[in-house]
């Protein structure tokens, strides 16, 4: 790296040890995990670009799309499929 900056940092002991961990697992330092990471969070923080905002707009449509003609055609499972979404989020994300 050309001109850099030291920054200490703390974090609590559990991020501590995932850092390390991840670090390890990608084969890199921990101060290079966390510069990409940081990396990373600005980019988003700053704006997707336009391929990411056409990647999500598609998404969405699609999803629209999906649900409108789930919800015309197979009333009777709309209710389900839904329920079914919020569980399966509820169990990857910790909330819907």
């Amino acid at each position: 790296m050309t001109d850099t900056v030291l920054i200490s940092v703390r974090l609590p002991q559990p991020i501590a040890e995932a850092a390390k961990a991840a670090a390890e697992a990608q084969k890199t330092s921990r101060s290079n995990l966390v510069r990409i990471a940081l990396e990373h969070f600005l980019d988003g923080v700053a704006g997707a670009s336009e391929l990411d905002r056409r990647r999500q707009f598609s998404l969405e449509y699609l999803f629209l799309a999906l649900d409108l003609i789930i919800q015309r055609q197979y009333t009777d499972v709309h209710g389900e499929l839904l329920a079914e979404a919020e569980a399966r989020m509820e169990a990857l994300c910790g909330a819907a």
